[in-house]
């Protein structure tokens, strides 16, 4: 659509736009210029029924769905981050797991080291029941969470990062269809 604009309309506004960036899994589209919003806006809309299951539309940056983090204390092992969690699911049964992520490796005490998830909503309840603890070989795991809307308690480099590419942003659902 971009190319046809431009293509039909050499001389005249040519929409801007940059989307290279993927935040929090939705497709970051940022415009140069309000005419090229414009020109967004009205292009996905004559779209956003083009065939089922086509979810497309954009919403301000500021209004990203964050999912929640939080931070796990184990003691040390040589294991990588993909091991780790499986090894976490398959002994934590109970909590939902299947989408967490270790976001960061924090530095490695003497004989401690932690991490930060990020986590589903779904898992928040089942860990809450289980007193925030995690089954870790012969001991428990604290986890603490930090909750979406809890903007102090997030780790700053990870969501200030985020933030300063946000800024006058819109964003397309990332549910959809890409071509």
């Amino acid at each position: 659509m971009v190319i046809d604009q431009v293509m039909a309309q050499p001389d005249g506004h040519l929409p801007s736009f940059d989307s290279a960036e993927v935040v929090r899994g939705y497709r970051v589209v940022k415009c140069e210029d309000q005419l090229s919003k414009v020109f967004l806006e009205k292009r996905l809309a004559s779209i956003s029924d083009a065939w089922e299951g086509l979810r497309l539309k954009l919403i301000p940056a500021g209004d990203i769905p964050r999912r929640p983090r939080a931070r796990i204390w184990l003691p040390r092992v040589e294991m990588d981050s993909a091991a780790l969690l499986k090894y976490l699911r398959t002994h934590n049964r109970e909590i939902p797991m299947d989408d967490w992520v270790i976001l960061k490796a924090e530095e490695s005490q003497t004989t401690s080291m932690s991490f930060l998830l990020l986590i589903g909503e779904e898992s928040i309840e089942p860990l809450e029941k289980a007193d925030c603890l995690l089954r870790f070989g012969i001991r428990r795991a604290k986890v603490k969470i930090f909750r979406a809307n809890d903007a102090e308690e997030e780790e700053p480099d990870v969501v200030d990062d985020a933030n300063k590419l946000l800024e006058g942003m819109l964003l397309a659902d990332p549910t959809a269809d890409p071509n």
